[in-house]
């Protein structure tokens, strides 16, 4: 039992200094753009071979991390249909820094292709979203469109993305694009980590934002 713990902490101190080495990158990262934290703690329960629930909670800094943004709750579910294709539903109940709280739901159709004797898989996940203000009141209407590559290993999921917002209102037009840079891996059992870099820029607004965001999150299934 004693060696086991041994072992155990081995593997947390080699994966720490692997998240170490991959924070070094990030010391020129952004140097000319507001730089953003997003911090994420998810739980995940599968009840059977086709439902699975989720809990998340995260929590965003901005301008240069000196300034709290946002945080929120996320419920949702997800069922697998397919093989290879998921249908999800989540409800958001966000927090934001001086402004009123709202919630957000959205409905996702996602899918993954893994090439035949390969760790290289192709993601893809197509989003509505719509949000309420604090009275009830319809506000932001969104569809979504997302697609990835992920380098699935034994021990890390190096991945890439990229994802657009259209907006979905009076001019239908884009709204903001995201690019992602990252990497997973087991921390121990049933416990998994990422780290991700993400460049941001919204589009079509009169001051448009473009930000750099270092993101990490845990996920637990239960």
């Amino acid at each position: 039992m004693r060696l086991f713990g041994v072992q155990i902490l081995l593997m947390m101190k080699n994966k720490i200094l692997l998240v170490l080495l991959c924070l070094v990158p990030l010391t020129s990262f952004a140097q000319n753009d507001d730089l953003e934290l997003w911090s994420s703690l998810k739980f995940s329960k599968k009840v059977n071979s086709k439902f699975k629930f989720e809990l998340q909670e995260q929590i965003r800094w901005a301008d240069s991390l000196s300034q709290y943004q946002k945080n929120f709750t996320e419920l949702g579910v997800k069922f697998k249909a397919h093989k290879s294709h998921y249908l999800g539903l989540n409800v958001r109940f966000v927090n934001e820094f001086e402004q009123d709280k709202y919630m957000r739901i959205n409905a996702d159709l996602n899918s993954d292709f893994k090439l035949k004797n390969s760790p290289i898989s192709f993601e893809q996940r197509l989003r509505i979203q719509q949000s309420w203000d604090a009275l009830g009141k319809l506000d932001k209407k969104q569809l979504r469109g997302k697609w990835g590559v992920v380098f699935k290993t034994k021990f890390l999921e190096p991945f890439i993305a990229h994802e657009v917002f259209w907006k979905l209102a009076e001019t239908n037009e884009l709204s903001k694009q995201r690019s992602t840079i990252g990497m997973g891996w087991d921390m121990i059992d049933k416990l998994k980590m990422k780290l991700f870099l993400r460049s941001q820029k919204q589009y079509n607004r009169k001051n448009p934002e473009q930000v750099k965001i270092i993101g990490f999150g845990l996920h637990y299934k239960i």
